[in-house]
């Protein structure tokens, strides 16, 4: 949460609809916004064909590629304009589909990625693919990146004060 605008520390732990409601209520208060905690495109969803028709438009902010095309492909039979965007690790994208006009999102998509999100890992590791990531990381760091430097160092004095130089620099 912690590159999102809408969230705060406080937010922790509350569903991501509901704090971004809030906030956007907050923000604007003649913006109209619903809080769904349910799964997109699971079955008995609150999310059928009534719901898509009672909408103007959607805005996505999902954090799984197969929540996102299945909101595309509901927004394009319904025709109903979309932005989306959303994250995965250090990719980005946002696009506004206007169904009959613009591409959809899933019109074009991305390779596969086998990388685990970075900020899943730094931020909370919570499945075990991700808090074995987070493991291997800090353990690299501390265990081989660590000794690496201080042993640059200790071969070579002027490394360390060229290093420290160069930070004191940067800072200002």
């Amino acid at each position: 949460l912690n590159r999102q605008f809408l969230f705060r520390p406080s937010d922790l732990g509350a569903p991501k609809s509901t704090a971004a409601a809030a906030k956007c209520a907050q923000l604007n208060p003649a913006f109209r916004a619903v809080a769904h905690e349910a799964a997109v495109g699971a079955p008995g969803s609150p999310f059928d064909d009534a719901f898509w028709g009672g909408l103007d438009g959607v805005i996505n902010a999902l954090d799984n590629v197969a929540a996102r095309l299945h909101v595309d492909r509901m927004c394009v039979l319904h025709r109903k304009p979309l932005l989306e965007s959303g994250t995965a690790g250090t990719k980005a994208n946002t696009q506004v589909v206007l169904p009959g006009l613009t591409a959809s999102y899933g019109a074009s998509t991305d390779p596969p990625d086998d990388d685990i999100p970075v900020c899943t890992v730094k931020a909370f590791p919570y499945v075990l693919e991700h808090c074995v990531q987070w493991a291997r990381d800090l353990f690299e760091a501390q265990f081989v990146q660590a000794p690496r430097r201080v042993n640059a160092w200790a071969a070579r004095p002027d490394a360390l004060a060229a290093e420290l130089g160069q930070r004191g620099a940067g800072a200002g």
